[in-house]
């Protein structure tokens, strides 16, 4: 039957009148036959009764293995015979052995029993009851008089609710919740027996039911009441001390707390806390908890919280699991946990907490802790009872995907943004700046004006008209603004070692307005796309010129300045990087050159990191975002702080996660960990949003980095304790969502301040490139020199082209095209500068330009039909160079290489082939080298090559030689298989000169030696500085694993975990 009907209490009921003992065990999914059929032992022999709750939760391969062992059970009873032989023991069976099974059909991670089992058990159905006649019996049984009547209200309220009131996920109306308002009425009564009773229920109702509802539906819920119980008057709440103390503890009245949250706790023992992000569900009990443990002596109780977050670690590791080799048994955190509390024999209360989005696998093992049995069930078989002082509580975003059976089980507390508004947040703020600065009347009123003047026209504009690349609250983007104002207040801020003279003040407070228009464009409009900005700039502009006179220049958009606060004017950025030339030392992928962008993200986030606060920066790919990143990590910031980089992918997993980064922390002191003391460790982690979502929407790893910016720290898995982390900075970025990556939930994105990278203009490409390859044409002639500036727009134009025309589809999923596709074309041609003979005529560099596009553009499609479209592109832009088709396509194919010298040559002179016969005679001879040279492989088979060269073939081996030879070049060939994939990027590897390094897929090959072969690899490329070729094929995939150690080193140049202490000694 549906949840809330009885089930379980009927079947215990029934034992008790019969005096049977009765174990009520809770099913979970990782339970399997053993463990059940050890149960089965113990309850045959003593002769109990067992009832299984929600037990179709068991896998459905399980279950017919329980069937049979049932059958074999039975039978034995049936024939009344004494001892059997069962699971490998003998044991003797008692004819009171019985087994009761309640489930609820058809619910959220649930499966149908089989045949064979439903044919062993006789089914009832539970119907739901009369709630009347159960509130007339209980409330006459608590001391009322009028018990029939008020029973009789309370139904139809709850009737009238959930008819009227909106329908959410967290409402529910069952029996539960008719039984917790007869109980809190209960409590109230023995606490004033001589109280009108009508008012006891309806203060009752009010206390269950107010704190659950949605700002809309309260009035409502009063009017129905005001209509049930007409002329009761609202009794008045006496909380004692503990108001007064909170205002204490918050210091700061304007945190508006509901009172009515200290009595939920009372009824219930499971307590959950829902509403969007922002809307203080954290804040709000640690208020409460210290409330409460301040008034301890005086009637109230000391409060211990425990909180976790269920989904940065697997179930296993949550509940305890099997070995599966040893079948040993582990505890999980949460056993631990409950285990360590339920020894606590003082009256003072643990409140277990878990933070993170609840979904229906974890939360029903909790079924039986929330209902009336209080116990935890484990797989061990084993049975936690907790103790009266212990409460669950649950603090999510949505109950989207919990089952109606936990709903009906726990008290809600409903919070939301809304009815907090913004103000609190600017009032709080504005009593935690620098003391000297709050002195200042002059500075408190006018941040007080431009707060009220400017952020809501501003929040409001955002929201209607203009597109984000995250989505935000406003309550986030409103402490985005607090903490950029933060960050330029902190100059100011005084220490026991520095005193800020008032002048330094007179000098912030002329500046404050210019500093508050600055703070406000880079927090509430930094996070919209590049379209929205254009409109934005405009309003902004318009609104505060009616606040304050601040000296903004007029032209341009709002984000194209700066407050530079010694001169004290506004300033483009451009000034910042007026004076930048292109080094010659770098190599083509090392250089990068300033734009306007680059430079103001880069400040901000200088500005925001250096004072401890998250940056993320959202934004679609090749924008820069992890270039800029990295150029801040290792060039801008000073010796105080390291970095670690991680990348996320599809397949990250919490644990990896978790164990790189411990795995760079030291132990500060106990329970404490951190990077080395005085230093500050900033953790870099490029695409957030990629790994992927369970069956229930959640992401571990990024459960698990929220856990550390809400908590400061997580559980360490092997020894169940909490770590914390102190100076650690999340630096992070992530594309748009779609494709592969998702929406991240709202409570991660909270913490950080957002800089979203809008798409790059065309006329900042442009400039970009112009500026590259100029540099490296210097030396060359004029008339080259002055083609440059069409040659950029001509590949800019082809890549537009090629990207809105050829689009993916499931047959072509690779054709993305992105900016380092651009940026791929001009490496190639500036590669082509090392000699200045090759390129010292037009048609030489137009058939250069010609060559690089085809390699980037043509080689990864896959029709003729495309190929020919993207040719025909290219050889359209030869008339505006004046040139003939004929002049450029001088031979039948247009190969560039650089190992027609020979192999040992150096430098290497990449070159166009002129004859094409020579070519291929050329390449037989290499052949015939590569078959007596056996030092070439390292590691794989080693076989002579028999191969003809056709040309297509010769071009293939050119293609991949050209791609290995460009730094950080890495190909990937696909293809069917015989047309000769392996053996020619064997023989590219050859003439590169490089050495060869594959893997040998043998009989026990498993994810060990995977990683000792890698760890092999890396070892030679990194220590001995050779440089090598790691082939590797797609009949060699064992496991997906292997693809994400591959992702991690293309990404990172590193895989976790791979090397050992004595690998570091090495």
């Amino acid at each position: 039957g549906p949840a809330g009907t009885g089930k379980t209490e009927s079947t215990k009921d029934l034992a008790k009148a019969l005096a049977k003992q009765c174990v009520v065990f809770n099913c979970s999914d990782s339970m399997d036959y053993i463990m059940v059929g050890k149960f089965f032992k113990g309850l045959a022999s003593a002769g109990a009764w067992c009832c299984f709750d929600e037990f179709n939760r068991i896998n459905i391969e399980v279950l017919s293995v329980i069937a049979q062992q049932l059958l074999q059970l039975f039978g034995a009873k049936d024939k009344g015979i004494g001892q059997i032989e069962f699971e490998g023991s003998n044991i003797k069976v008692l004819p009171t052995f019985c087994v009761f099974i309640t489930m609820n059909p058809g619910y959220a991670g649930r499966t149908e029993l089989p045949d064979n089992l439903k044919a062993l058990f006789r089914s009832v159905a539970m119907m739901v009851p009369d709630y009347a006649m159960i509130g007339e019996i209980m409330l006459y049984s608590f001391g009322f008089k009028l018990g029939r009547e008020l029973a009789q209200k309370m139904v139809v309220t709850f009737k009238l609710s959930s008819e009227q009131l909106s329908s959410q996920d967290h409402y529910d109306y069952g029996m539960r919740a008719v039984r917790s308002v007869i109980n809190a009425a209960g409590l109230l009564k023995s606490a004033t027996p001589d109280m009108d009773e009508q008012q006891l229920l309806l203060r009752a109702l009010r206390d269950v039911n107010v704190p659950k509802f949605l700002k809309d539906d309260i009035p409502l819920f009063e009017n129905i009441i005001s209509d049930l119980f007409p002329g009761v008057e609202r009794p008045k709440y006496e909380y004692g001390d503990l108001v007064s103390q909170i205002s204490v503890v918050c210091k700061d009245p304007d945190l508006n707390l509901q009172p009515v949250q200290a009595f939920t706790d009372k009824v219930r023992h499971g307590l959950m806390l829902v509403g969007p992000t922002g809307g203080g569900k954290t804040s709000n009990y640690l208020v409460l908890q210290r409330s409460l443990s301040n008034l301890h002596d005086k009637g109230f109780y000391k409060v211990h919280t425990h909180i976790m977050n269920p989904k940065s670690i697997t179930m296993g590791q949550l509940y305890g699991q099997f070995n599966e080799q040893t079948h040993e048994w582990t505890d999980g955190i949460l056993a631990y946990i409950i285990r360590e509390t339920v020894k606590d024999t003082s009256s003072e209360k643990h409140w277990i907490l878990f933070d993170g989005p609840v979904d229906a696998i974890w939360i029903e093992s909790m079924n039986t802790v929330l209902d009336d049995n209080k116990k935890l069930c484990l797989n061990s078989g084993q049975i936690l009872t907790l103790t009266p002082h212990m409460t669950m509580m649950f603090e999510v975003e949505d109950l989207a995907v919990a089952s109606p059976a936990t709903v009906s089980r726990c008290g809600m507390v409903y919070m939301e943004p809304i009815s907090l508004g913004l103000q609190p947040l600017i009032d709080s703020w504005l009593n935690s700046i620098p003391a000297n600065i709050q002195k200042r009347a002059k500075i408190i009123e006018r941040l007080k004006l431009l707060f009220d003047k400017l952020l809501q026209p501003c929040l409001t504009f955002l929201r209607k008209q203009c597109k984000e690349i995250v989505a935000t609250g406003d309550n986030n983007l409103t402490q985005s603004l607090q903490r950029i104002l933060n960050s330029y207040f902190a100059e100011y801020a005084e220490t026991e070692f520095k005193r800020i003279p008032s002048e330094e003040i007179d000098n912030l407070q002329n500046m404050i307005d210019q500093l508050f228009i600055f703070s406000l464009i880079w927090s509430v409009m930094a996070t919209c796309d590049s379209e929205s900005r254009e409109k934005f700039s405009n309003f902004y502009r318009n609104l505060f010129t009616t606040v304050t006179d601040c000296g903004f220049p007029q032209e341009d958009s709002v984000y194209n300045y700066f407050w530079n606060k010694e001169k004290k004017v506004f300033e483009n950025w451009q000034i910042q990087y007026a004076s930048f030339e292109v080094s010659s030392k770098y190599q083509y992928h090392e250089i990068m050159i300033p734009t306007n962008d680059s430079t103001r993200n880069i400040y901000m986030k200088k500005l925001l990191v250096s004072q401890g606060y998250h940056v993320m920066c959202p934004g679609p790919t090749g924008t820069g975002k992890s270039q800029n990143c990295y150029s801040l990590l290792t060039t801008q910031l000073g010796e105080e702080y390291q970095y670690i980089a991680l990348t996320f992918s599809a397949q990250t997993s919490a644990n990896q996660t978790q164990d790189t980064i411990d795995s760079k922390m030291d132990k500060r002191r106990k329970g404490i960990f951190g990077p080395p003391i005085g230093k500050k460790c900033i953790i870099f982690v490029d695409d957030l949003n990629m790994p992927k979502k369970e069956t229930y929407g959640a992401q571990p790893p990024i459960e698990l980095l929220r856990q550390f910016l809400d908590h400061q720290g997580w559980y360490n898995r092997r020894d169940l304790v909490f770590m914390r982390f102190q100076d650690i900075i999340l630096l992070a970025a992530m594309g748009p969502p779609g494709g592969g990556r998702s929406n991240i939930t709202a409570r991660c994105t909270r913490h950080f301040n957002i800089l979203a990278y809008p798409e790059l203009e065309r006329t900042i490409i442009n400039q970009l490139f112009q500026t590259l390859v100029k540099h490296f044409f210097k030396k060359f002639d004029t008339t080259i020199k002055e083609a440059i500036p069409q040659l950029v727009e001509s590949v800019i134009e082809v890549y537009y082209k090629v990207k809105n025309e050829l689009l993916p589809t499931p047959s072509k999923s690779h054709y993305t095209f992105n900016m380092r596709d651009i940026s791929k074309v001009f490496q190639g041609m500036c590669s082509a500068t090392t000699n200045t003979k090759t390129c010292s005529e037009i048609p030489v560099l137009i058939r250069l330009w010609y060559h690089e596009n085809m390699r980037v553009f043509h080689d990864r499609l896959t029709t003729d039909q495309d190929r020919q479209y993207l040719k025909e592109i290219l050889q359209d832009f030869f008339q505006k160079f004046n040139i003939t088709k004929e002049e450029v396509l001088t031979t039948q194919r247009i190969i560039f290489t650089d190992f027609l010298q020979g192999r040992e040559l150096e430098p290497r002179i990449y070159a166009p082939v002129d004859d094409l016969d020579q070519f291929i005679d050329k390449m037989d001879y290499f052949q015939e080298e590569y078959n007596t040279d056996n030092t070439f492989v390292i590691n794989g088979p080693r076989s002579s090559m028999k191969l003809v060269m056709f040309l297509d073939a010769c071009e293939h081996i050119a293609r991949i030689a050209r791609i290995i030879r460009q730094p950080q070049g890495n190909a990937l060939l696909f293809g069917v298989g015989g047309s000769g994939r392996q053996s020619l990027a064997r023989m590219a590897t050859f003439l590169s000169n490089y050495k060869l390094f594959q893997i040998e897929v043998i009989k026990n090959y498993n994810m060990r030696s995977w990683r000792d072969d890698i760890k092999k690899c890396l070892m030679m490329a990194g220590v001995e500085n050779k440089s090598l070729t790691f082939l590797f094929v797609d009949t060699q995939i064992i496991n997906e694993q292997m693809l994400e150690d591959i992702n991690n080193i293309l990404n990172s140049g590193d895989v976790t975990n791979i090397y050992q202490e004595k690998d570091m000694e090495d």
